[in-house]
Parts: structure tokens; sequence; C-alpha cells
């Protein structure tokens, strides 16, 4: 008898779970993903309440909008001239954002975010090490601020879902191995030229925007790399990492009871030696959907990182995952309920 009633139970929230969607448009006509457009420069809002729209805007930064919220996962939104560029300015990028949370203490990864913070009220959540510099532009307020280690106990409450800070682990690529990565992306650029003027002053001024002392720059790779733990009310997981060090103790203890996580933002970052690094995030973490960070190349330091090798990987170790890479500001939809994926683009 109680066999019965459960399957019946279950049965009664699956139809009304799928009633509850059916007032809602399809993902192919939602207009939250069918936009270029982040949320966070004024683009449409999912209007599915349990529809999560994400967009890939360059190196690790993504735009997370649920709900109410629009959350900046990094803030380098400004991009050094290497990089492709997003056409979408830091400006731009002040609408809507409810919440910056901060991987490390890179100038890529968060250079823009005490202006956003400033302009939009945000709260920002980073590391020790980037939230001492976040502090010294006098932008956002101390209240607005949050610092966390990573080393449990510190979760952020948003409509809809919370997010639990993670101690992480920064890559670390052989000297050797770097020096040979950086000549073949040097040599490409080569071949396109060099840059202007005024391309030159501005990545002067964005690669010196975030200094780090050298007790620092060594506390950072252990100690000040942040990754973060998303558990939204109906179940739905992901996590976001934005460096390629190998797994932590912390990373594994979040996971412990877990079978797996519906979405990871997971680095693939280091020409040969970032498929093994890469794979241990996918046994750790076993991802529906997997979105890299850290992947795209940019001239005279480091190669595009092609994916075809790492989904291969992933197909012949991890056959129910599904690795994507999503141009920039693309609209990556996914249902947190019916677990249906969309990509625009």
């Amino acid at each position: 008898m109680r066999v019965v009633v459960a399957t019946l139970l279950t049965l009664f929230l699956v139809a009304s779970s799928a009633r509850g969607q059916a007032k809602y448009p399809s993902l192919h006509q939602e207009p939250a993903c069918q936009s270029l457009m982040p949320s966070a420069a004024g683009g449409p809002m999912p209007l599915n309440p349990e529809v999560v729209v994400l967009r890939f805007l360059g190196v690790s930064n993504y735009e997370l909008a649920y709900r109410d919220n629009v959350l900046l996962l990094d803030a380098g939104i400004d991009k050094l001239a290497w990089w492709a560029p997003t056409n979408i300015t830091p400006e731009q990028m002040t609408r809507h954002v409810n919440a910056i949370f901060l991987g490390h203490a890179h100038g890529e990864h968060l250079w823009d975010a005490p202006f956003i913070g400033e302009k939009t009220g945000a709260l920002v959540v980073g590391d020790p090490i980037s939230m001492r510099w976040v502090r010294g532009t006098g932008r956002v307020a101390d209240k607005k601020m949050a610092v966390v280690k990573g080393l449990g106990g510190e979760t952020f409450t948003f409509n809809g879902f919370a997010v639990e800070a993670v101690q992480g682990h920064h890559n670390v690529v052989p000297n050797e191995y770097m020096a040979k990565d950086r000549a073949a992306a040097a040599a490409i650029g080569a071949l396109k030229g060099g840059l202007t003027p005024e391309e030159q002053a501005h990545d002067r001024r964005l690669g010196g925007m975030v200094p780090l002392g050298a007790e620092e720059r060594d506390k950072l790779v252990t100690e000040g790399t942040i990754a973060f733990f998303f558990t939204f009310d109906n179940g739905f997981r992901a996590f976001y990492t934005d460096s390629a060090g190998p797994t932590t103790e912390a990373e594994k203890k979040i996971m412990q009871g877990k079978p797996n996580i519906d979405l990871g933002f997971i680095p693939y970052y280091g020409g040969e030696l970032a498929i093994p690094i890469t794979m241990e995030y996918m046994r750790l973490f076993k991802p529906t959907v997997m979105l890299p960070t850290h992947h795209d190349g940019h001239r005279n330091r480091m190669l595009d990182m092609p994916m075809g090798p790492l989904n291969l990987a992933i197909r012949d170790e991890l056959p129910k995952s599904k690795a994507i890479a999503p141009l920039l500001r693309a609209p990556v939809c996914m249902n947190t309920v019916t677990k249906e994926l969309y990509l625009g683009n």
C-alpha cells in the first residue's frame, strides 16, 4: 500500500510540475533565450521562474540570471586587445546586478567589480586578496562586501537558490611548458599584426590595475582561489570555479553524499596539461552540462583551447555529461525542473 501511495504521489508531483511549466513559453520562445543582450545590461530576464539563463562573457566571466536575480561570476568585462571582443562595456553592465562572485585576484577576473558594484549596489564576494583590492578602490560600501575563505558555512541566499563559498586551488603550469605555449601564441599573434598605440595603452592600463605583492601571489594559489556551489530550492545543483588547479578537500567535502550536479562551470586551461586536470573535476562533480572557464586564448599569452579533445575524453569516460563551449553573450538556458537545455546563437 505504501508503494502504491508513493507512486501516486510521485506521478501527481510530476504532473503538477508539467502543468506549471506549461504556463510559460518553451525555451526556444523564451525572450531571454533569444537575446544576445545580458540581463545586467538591460536584456530580458527569464519569464519562467524555473529557467536559468547563462552567458559567457570571456575568460571565466559568466552571467547567471534566475527569477529576479542577476549574478556575475567574475567581473572582468573590459577585455585586453588580445581577446575576442564581447561588444559589451562595463558601463552597460550596470542596469541589474544583485551580486558579484570573484574567483581570485588576477585582474581579468575582477577589475570591473568595484565599478559595477558601486553603480548597482551589488554584493561583492571574494577571497581576502581580491577584497583587499576591492576595498582599496573606495568604490564599494563595507556592508556590500563579503570576504570568504571557502572553508565551510559561508552561504549567501537569493530568491530560489543559495551560494556557498568553497576553497579552490589556482592552476600551476610549469614555467617551461608556459614558455613554449606563449611562444606559440606569439607566433600566431605575429601573423595578425601588431597592436595599435591605443590598444597598447589600453592593455597597459588593465594589466597594471590589480597589483599583487610577492606574498599575495603565493597565497593566491592555495588560499586565495574560491569556487562557488549553488543549491537551488528545487534540488538543481551547480558549481563554478575559474582556475584549473587540482581539486581541493573542500570541493570533495561539498560533494559528499551527492551523486552529481546538473551544471558545472569547469576550468579548462593549460594546453596538453588541461585534459587530466579538467577530467579530475568532471569525475568529482559529474555535471550533466559542463561549461568551460578560462578556455579562450589570447594573443601572445596562450592558445585558444579546442574543445574537441576534451569532449572525446568526456564521451569515453562520462557519456552522461555534455560539454559545450558557448559563443560570447549567447544564451545558454536550462529548465532547472525538467533539465531541458537550449543553446542560443
